[in-house]
């Protein structure tokens, strides 16, 4: 288990009560794997923001020891 990195994961929003979680830190390898640590989906209603730049829906991102990943609510707006 070593060789999965620690990573600390934000939720926002309605996210945060689906979650039940503001911020913790988890051992994944992908935002698919960070997600189902928190217990979400990336799909049409969710995305990540990587280290506060890179922004997707992709479950197979790779992720390094150290990274922040932000789960969003993609319906935001109007």
């Amino acid at each position: 288990m070593s060789d999965v990195p620690e990573v600390r994961v934000s939720c926002y929003g309605a996210l945060a009560s689906r979650a039940r979680t503001r911020s913790l830190t988890v051992r994944a390898r992908t935002l698919g794997e960070a997600a189902a640590a928190v217990g979400l989906e990336l799909n049409l209603h969710v995305v990540a923001a990587v280290n506060g730049e890179r922004i997707s829906r992709d479950p197979e991102v790779p992720l390094a020891a150290g990274d922040s990943v932000a789960f969003l609510s993609a319906d935001a707006g109007g």
